[in-house]
């Protein structure tokens, strides 16, 4: 099937495999992905190197012990090796989720992922399918600013049970509450993407999302826009222009003022449930096609931008604009600009 057809990185139509543009929405794409190659869960990973994986059982997964795999690889593989060691270190992984899974869980691959999924095998394919050219678009979309040089595949998580993704991400997470997720990008260990999967036509817009984050892990940028630009990246080529009604700007003013704004520049902001997870994402989106206005300079910025600042040395140096003076064209008169002492203060607060 994989052969015949085209899926949209946007709207996730099934198209023709000669189709030049999405018939349904119009997004054009270079290539056709590569069909996925399904490997059985009892496949031996070959191990030609003597990697330690140090797996430790936490809440019923698998956990590797990410540093001491890396000190290995740096310090006694040779440099032309890498990429081989940490494929090998990735396989070893997946094939030890897979067996904590049980059932039909079954590790698998394309061109640039490496998968693990309890879904059924065609199921599986196509939302690989989906992910090469997610990734293509994504990497369109950034340009220079998108990492490259990583070493190994992306990796992708699916679970056909939602139980089975909360808990297996909830080791990531401090205790306490936060906002439910479709769908996670984890930079913690072999950075990879985790995605509840009970409706695979539903989960391409999270598949964009996640890979932009992805694509963004090598830059130090505030969350502001990270998810920013992961929203306006993921937003279906038809609906490409954010619109806001009267309300929802209304909920805006009502919302923020020059306390909790320092929030939003620091991150904060975002993991707090309810109205303000909500908001937070807005506004970042917001914000960030106001900057994408200022031209090609734009691609500069996001290179350039330090969440110790929450961008603002960059946008003055590279866009010649004020953060606090762009939102106040959005929020109105106020006191909007980013503080680093404030930053500072709110992500002492987190970790003290």
């Amino acid at each position: 099937m994989l052969a015949r057809v085209k899926v949209c990185p946007y709207c996730g139509r099934e198209n023709e495999a000669g189709a030049g543009v999405c018939r349904e929405c119009g997004t054009g794409w270079p290539l056709t992905p590569a069909t996925a190659f399904i490997e059985p869960v009892d496949l031996p990973v070959p191990e030609r190197f003597q990697l330690e994986m140090g797996f430790e059982i936490v809440e019923g997964f698998s956990r590797p012990d990410w540093t001491a795999i890396k000190a290995f690889i740096k310090t006694q593989i040779p440099k032309e090796d890498w990429q081989e060691a940490w494929e090998e270190a990735a396989r070893r992984w997946l094939h030890e989720l897979a067996g904590d899974l049980g059932g039909g869980s079954q590790v698998s691959q394309s061109v640039s992922f490496l998968c693990l999924s309890d879904l059924e095998p065609g199921e599986a394919q196509q939302v690989l399918a989906r992910a090469e050219l997610a990734r293509d678009f994504v990497q369109g979309c950034l340009k220079e600013a998108a990492w490259t040089g990583y070493l190994g595949r992306h990796v992708l998580l699916l679970f056909a049970d939602p139980e089975d993704y909360f808990t297996y991400i909830s080791y990531f997470y401090p205790e306490g509450t936060h906002a439910l997720t479709a769908g996670v990008f984890i930079r913690r260990g072999y950075a990879h993407i985790a995605l509840p999967c009970t409706d695979i036509s539903r989960v391409q817009r999270t598949l964009t999302h996640e890979l932009v984050h992805n694509l963004l892990s090598h830059l130090p940028l505030p969350a502001w826009l990270n998810e920013g630009l992961a929203q306006m990246i993921d937003r279906p080529a038809q609906q490409s222009q954010f619109l806001l009604d009267v309300d929802m700007v209304d909920r805006h003013r009502g919302f923020w003022n020059a306390a909790n704004i320092q929030t939003f520049w620091a991150g904060k902001s975002f993991g707090i449930p309810g109205e303000s997870t909500q908001l937070s994402y807005d506004l970042g989106e917001i914000l960030t096609n106001l900057l994408a206005e200022k031209g090609p300079d734009f691609i500069d910025f996001i290179k350039h931008a330090d969440w110790r600042d929450a961008g603002q040395d960059a946008a003055v140096s590279i866009l010649n604009v004020d953060l606090g003076e762009v939102l106040g064209g959005f929020l109105g008169p106020g006191n909007w600009r980013p503080q680093r002492k404030a930053i500072a203060e709110c992500l002492k607060r987190e970790t003290g």
